[in-house]
Order: C-alpha cells, then sequence, then structure tokens
C-alpha cells in the first residue's frame, strides 16, 4: 500500500544517460567525418558516399565520440549529425549497421547529436535526456546540448534514444 502512494511523486522522472563504465573501445574505421551537403547540392551517389573529410587547422580541431544503442538490437546504419546549436549546416559522418561507437570531428562550439536512421521505421536514435513517464501528458523529451572547445575530444555523448518521428523543434533531417 505505500508503494502505491509513492507511484505519483515519480511520475515523470527523467532517464539517466550515464557514460558505460567499460573502457572505451577504439573508434570504428568506417565511420568517416563529412560535411552534410547543403541544399543547393546535388544527392549524394554511391561514388562519392564518403568524400575526404575537410582539413581543419590543428589548433581548431575537436571530436565527439560515443556508444550507439538500440535497445538490445544491433543499431542500424546510421547518418549521424553534429547540429550546430545556434544553427547552420551540421557536420556528419556514416555509421554502418551493428557499430556500436562513433567519432565525429568537428570545429569548436555547440551541437545536438542525432543520428538518422539510413532505413525503416524508426527515424533516429539521439543524445537526449528521455522522459519515462506513466501518466500522461508527458513532457517531451529534450535533446541534450554538448559543448567541444578546440583540441578536446569529448567522450560519453551516447546515442541511445530511439524515436520513430522527430519531436517538434528538433533539427530536421540534413
Amino acid at each position: 500500500m505505500l508503494l502505491l502512494a509513492a507511484l505519483p511523486l515519480s511520475a515523470c522522472a527523467p532517464a539517466t544517460n550515464a557514460p558505460p563504465t567499460e573502457p572505451a573501445v577504439a573508434p570504428n574505421p568506417a565511420a568517416v567525418s563529412t560535411p552534410a551537403p547543403t541544399a543547393s547540392a546535388p544527392a549524394e551517389t554511391a561514388a562519392s558516399a564518403n568524400p575526404a573529410p575537410v582539413p581543419q587547422a590543428a589548433s581548431d580541431a575537436a571530436s565527439i565520440r560515443g556508444a550507439i544503442r538500440d535497445g538490445n538490437r544491433p543499431p542500424p546504419a546510421l547518418r549521424i549529425c553534429a547540429h550546430p546549436v545556434d544553427g547552420g549546416a551540421p557536420t556528419c559522418t556514416d555509421s554502418p549497421a551493428g557499430a556500436t561507437e562513433y567519432r565525429i570531428a568537428v570545429a569548436p562550439g555547440r551541437y545536438f547529436l542525432m543520428g538518422w536512421v539510413q532505413a525503416g521505421a524508426l527515424k533516429l536514435i539521439a543524445h537526449a535526456e528521455q522522459i519515462r513517464c506513466i501518466r500522461a501528458p508527458c513532457p517531451p523529451d529534450q535533446l541534450i546540448e554538448v559543448e567541444v572547445a578546440a583540441g578536446e575530444e569529448k567522450t560519453g555523448i551516447d546515442l541511445g534514444g530511439g524515436y520513430v518521428d522527430v519531436p517538434p523543434g528538433w533539427p530536421a533531417k540534413p
């Protein structure tokens, strides 16, 4: 009976997105950072799916990496993008199906990390605060802002929240 009295107090609580406690594994060599195509650029062809990364000055180089999780299933093929918080073109990298980690080279700044699913009903996997809710109306999930400084490699930025629909206000698929 005491359990039922405590239930309403914990109706909506954010899920924790703690970094894994296992040692870091080398990043997936198949994931190569590439800038996202702009609206005026032609669609990618199979031959140009992985163009060479844009070189950055060594003093400005930064990167973000983390795990990819889709529940207990192997992760799908993703186009992982670091969307600048203040707008602008995202920086993206492709990740093959089954990859459990990613690394993306970015310029210093503030980003939202989203992995756009290449095929299937699932639309994206994001670095977000997932709200666990047992009573409606539930608050919306929130993207977690990631700030990276020049020369920094930010780790533990896991993609783990899967979404069939893109929540309102989130960046659109590049």
